[in-house]
């Protein structure tokens, strides 16, 4: 009898694992694989990033298939405080360097921590109301923990990753800047 309720037990145990959401965590190493979408012409780019430095400055590696690979340089600053994300086409063979307040295919800690505060958030001029959302985002066909944030007119929708040290944007729907982003794997 105590064999079969701790057997009961341990299955339960290992379902409720199991439906938790994960949080990755990333860091020097880490590789992000996105689909980059034009909305203005439906065109479905792979971007691969790969976390090289976390350090002043932080470097990601970035290939855009079909247009090469480069570098983006980004202020530990931007991490910190940073106020607004810079989405273009990088340049091919060449270090990008970004200012103190920009950011890319994230949010700032400062930004981050506000948005848990106020349940707002703005990207660029875009206004969100943020929601934890119940439905996870699948990646790596494993739920992760997101925010789900979206302006008040309902067309612009952002995921951000619960993770406070690094609030990586996982998916971004009707960007207003026409390059939409989604997410679709990831290594630690």
């Amino acid at each position: 009898m105590k064999k079969t309720g701790l057997f009961v037990f341990m299955l339960f145990a290992i379902r409720i694992a199991a439906a938790q959401n994960i949080v990755p965590q990333i860091g020097v190493g880490s590789v992000l694989n996105y689909t980059v979408i034009s909305t203005a012409t439906g065109q479905q780019i792979p971007l691969t990033l790969n976390f090289i430095s976390m350090n002043d400055p932080m470097k990601l590696k970035w290939t855009l298939t079909g247009l090469g690979t480069g570098s983006f340089i980004i202020p530990a600053k931007a991490l910190e405080s940073g106020t607004k994300m810079r989405l273009e086409e990088p340049m091919p063979g060449t270090d990008t360097q970004f200012g103190d307040s920009e950011t890319i295919m994230f949010i700032s800690k400062a930004a981050f921590s506000d948005m848990l505060k106020t349940r707002q958030l703005a990207i660029n001029r875009a206004k969100f109301t943020v929601n934890q959302t119940t439905e996870a985002l699948q990646v790596n066909d494993k739920p992760i923990d997101v925010y789900h944030a979206v302006t008040a007119n309902g067309k612009v929708e952002v995921w951000i990753l619960n993770n406070p040290n690094m609030p990586l944007i996982c998916k971004f729907k009707g960007n207003p800047g026409g390059i939409d982003f989604d997410l679709t794997h990831y290594k630690e």
